[in-house]
């Protein structure tokens, strides 16, 4: 009776002794897996952030050019604004001395007899 005791002991003790065992290698188990899964998780979203990042300075940049071909633009702009006034000021003088010419005009002609 006593060996049966004993093999029952033994038995148990070495069954609870294979179960802790198998316990602590399955919380590895676990705890590597999810390791695992993290890494790989961090290094999906860091190649989404370096992406965008990417994306983002490539968006800044055409901003700029944008930028500044919307300010040459303007620059241009302005410049033939100011041609047009330019212009149009000298058209208005030609044309006050064209009606002047043309009176003087006509005052010779009516000093020399001649009828328009």
């Amino acid at each position: 009776m006593n060996e049966t005791i004993i093999a029952t002991v033994v038995g148990f003790v070495s069954s609870l002794a294979t179960w802790w065992a198998a316990r602590r290698k399955s919380k590895a188990e676990v705890q590597s897996s999810e390791l695992d899964n993290v890494e790989k998780s961090l290094k999906y979203y860091r190649d989404i952030v370096d992406d965008l990042g990417i994306k983002l300075k490539e968006a800044t940049n055409e901003l700029y050019k944008t930028s500044n071909l919307h300010r040459e633009a303007i620059d241009e702009l302005t410049a033939a604004k100011k041609v047009i006034i330019n212009l149009e000021q000298k058209l208005e003088k030609l044309a006050l001395q064209n009606k002047e010419l043309i009176d003087e005009l006509r005052k010779y002609k009516q000093l020399n007899g001649k009828r328009e």
